[in-house]
């Protein structure tokens, strides 16, 4: 499979970073890798303190879902959407880099040909 094709697919749908290994760009996709993993954990980490918060950092068997609403709008979910949009960036970047370079890739390869 040409790589203009494969390394935007697997940044895509695989993980970010991973086309521009294909692409044997190994620094630019540690990086972004690299990235993406510091997203995803202070994401995890402001989920589980947002879910802390919702029990009113209790051991609760079930909460009401009035009470799960309330505290929820009291929420500053400002961090959680800089992270998904931050994310998002990333993601995008990793896929049209993958896809530009694997197209040069590519080309510079059929120029070679005969």
């Amino acid at each position: 499979m040409k790589r203009y094709i494969l390394s935007p697919l697997c940044s895509a749908f695989i993980i970010p970073g991973l086309g521009q290994v294909i692409n044997k760009d190994i620094k630019k996709g540690l990086v972004i890798l690299a990235v993406v993993f510091l997203l995803f954990i202070a994401g995890s980490v402001k989920l589980a303190l947002m879910i802390y918060s919702l029990s009113g950092g209790q051991v609760i068997d079930k909460l009401d879902s009035e009470v799960i609403l309330v505290r929820l709008q009291e929420q500053d979910l400002s961090v959680l959407w800089f992270l998904i949009i931050a994310f998002g960036i990333v993601w995008l970047y990793s896929v049209l880099d993958a896809f530009l370079e694997g197209r040069k890739i590519d080309h510079g390869r059929e120029k070679d040909l005969p």
